[in-house]
């Protein structure tokens, strides 16, 4: 639809609307705009804080703004949020970085495979299976916790960089429901073509079938980036050696023993937003429109 298209029949539709509709979709708009000014200030407070003295903030107000604007707290937070273990910030962006892509892509890339094997190669066990990863879904993995923190010490995974590869490596979850029914709606004419013409199944996986589902493998990519990012447990359960920023600044905030500096805290949570925002700022396009796959359907 053109632009010009697009504006021509917007306000049409706005104009026929009821009285009734339109107190309705200004109520509703009004909540939305509260709602995310709700998600929104939270990170304006945490900024405005952050350029204030550590004086300023405790015994001043802390909905004020500073008297002094301190952008170098930004600069001062990577050499005061250091562990007293010797983990410095800088450590802690390098495990966040690493954990971070290795974890995501693993756990994609696997999904990726079991869904596309799964919706489109015909096995006496394709049931069961497809069976137990749903009735494994259902199962709550809270109680088992305990077993797995053993499994994990007995396979010498603990606190070792094997854990994150072992652990990525199910192909299951929530990922693989997305991509089964992604390739269970893609067209085997695909294959088809590129087996008569010599190719393998090899060459129809990674040259056809991955560049049809970039879309949703993209999503899954950024919704795993970011929840990865931010997850703090799994380093201070399983690797507590490798702390990420998001494990790290929790521990450093939690164990310091004299006063913390909030502004320059404040600095290094910021600080660990930008990859997790630029990420979603650059993919959000990819992430927010239908992905429709062009050519023959199934």
């Amino acid at each position: 639809m053109s632009r010009k298209k697009k504006e021509e029949e917007y306000p049409s539709i706005l104009k026929e609307r009821s009285p009734q509709e339109k107190g309705i979709f200004i109520i509703v708009f009004v909540i939305f705009v509260l709602y995310s000014a709700s998600l929104v200030y939270p990170f304006i407070w945490m900024f405005i804080n952050s350029l204030k003295s550590s004086s300023e903030f405790s015994g001043g107000n802390p909905f004020s703004f500073p008297e002094v604007w301190r952008f170098s707290n930004y600069s001062r937070a990577f050499e005061m949020l250091t562990l007293d273990d010797g983990t410095t910030f800088y450590d802690m962006i390098f495990n966040s970085i690493w954990y971070t892509v290795l974890s995501s892509s693993l756990s994609v890339f696997t999904c990726t495979v079991t869904g596309y094997c799964l919706s489109k190669y015909d096995f006496k066990a394709k049931g069961i299976i497809y069976a137990t990863a749903i009735f494994c879904m259902t199962i709550p993995i809270v109680g088992s916790m305990a077993s797995y923190y053993r499994v994990i010490g007995e396979l010498g995974l603990y606190d070792t960089p094997f854990y994150v590869v072992v652990t990525h490596l199910g192909g299951w979850g929530f990922n693989f429901l997305v991509m089964y029914g992604f390739f269970k709606n893609v067209s085997w004419f695909y294959a088809e073509a590129a087996f008569m013409d010599g190719g393998g199944h090899f060459l129809v996986f990674f040259k056809i079938m991955i560049p049809l589902a970039i879309g949703p493998i993209m999503t899954l990519f950024v919704v795993a980036f970011i929840s990865n990012w931010n997850d703090y447990m799994t380093m201070i359960l399983y690797l507590p050696s490798y702390l990420t920023l998001a494990s790290g600044l929790y521990e450093f905030q939690s164990n310091a023993e004299r006063g913390v500096n909030y502004p320059v805290y404040f600095a290094g949570l910021l600080i660990s937003l930008i990859p997790a925002l630029t990420l979603f700022a650059c993919c959000s396009d990819i992430m927010m429109r239908n992905m429709n796959v062009g050519g023959i359907k199934a």
